[in-house]
């Protein structure tokens, strides 16, 4: 797809100009009062329940069957999350530290699982994988380098030897384009290998802030290791056959 073309299918109507001004507007007030976040829940499920009611007619059969297979994958993502939650909280005595974050990261999964499903269906999963991983890798290489300058400095081999930890969001980036299975399989073995070396498991910071920290860390990976492996091989062109003269 071409740039001229992505950027014609992604040219935000009028629909999405209000509805982006509302988000957008709902969390800036949000340090006036929380109650202004009515607004974000207003931008983002209003244009959605006035579709399904019929009144606003701005989607096309591709755009709502794309936008129907989003919300599915967000059911599925937001409902065995609910599962693991029910099972863990019920299976001991637990303390639910700052259970407004549990809100929040319930709605994080749903809009989170909702775009990746939609950037995915998009750009296919390939695609997606590869963007989505160089600007995981980009994001971390420019958090390395900005917490290694300044009032940060600490020393050259430390500007030189942290940013080489992005090294392998760039290695399966590339892999993906061209062992998509091999790089989605690595994917969620590094995913499992994050979680256990970084302590998640642990729940040290509480059930809801560390379900958060590892939906915003690693559910990018996770997403993109998950399309990888569900992605369709490509099929090889059929042998031509023809007649001898």
């Amino acid at each position: 797809m071409s740039l001229a073309e992505t950027i014609r299918r992604w040219r935000p109507g009028p629909v999405a100009l209000v509805a982006g001004g509302l988000i957008g507007a709902g969390f800036l007030l949000t340090g006036v009062s929380w109650w202004f976040f009515l607004l974000v829940g207003l931008g983002t499920f209003g244009p959605g329940v006035l579709r399904e009611l019929g009144w606003l007619r701005d989607k096309d059969e591709f755009q709502r069957l794309a936008a129907y297979r989003a919300g599915y994958h967000a059911y599925l993502a937001t409902g065995f999350a609910g599962v693991l939650f029910v099972a863990y909280l019920r299976s001991g005595v637990r303390e639910l530290r700052h259970p407004e974050e549990l809100a929040t990261f319930f709605l994080g999964l749903v809009w989170f699982s909702w775009i990746l499903s939609t950037l995915i269906n998009f750009w296919g999963p390939v695609r997606a994988a590869r963007r989505l991983l160089v600007g995981f890798g980009c994001a971390w290489l420019a958090f390395a380098i900005a917490s290694n300058v300044g009032s940060e400095w600490t020393g050259w081999p430390a500007l030189l030897l942290e940013p080489l930890l992005t090294v392998p969001f760039f290695a399966l980036a590339w892999a993906a384009g061209h062992f998509p299975r091999t790089a989605g399989a690595l994917l969620l073995l590094s995913c499992a290998a994050l979680f256990v070396g970084l302590g998640f498991w642990r729940v040290r910071l509480g059930l809801a802030v560390t379900a958060l920290t590892v939906l915003l860390f690693l559910g990018p990976l996770l997403a993109s290791g998950l399309a990888l492996l569900a992605a369709p091989r490509e099929r090889e062109p059929a042998p031509e056959t023809g007649g001898t003269g």
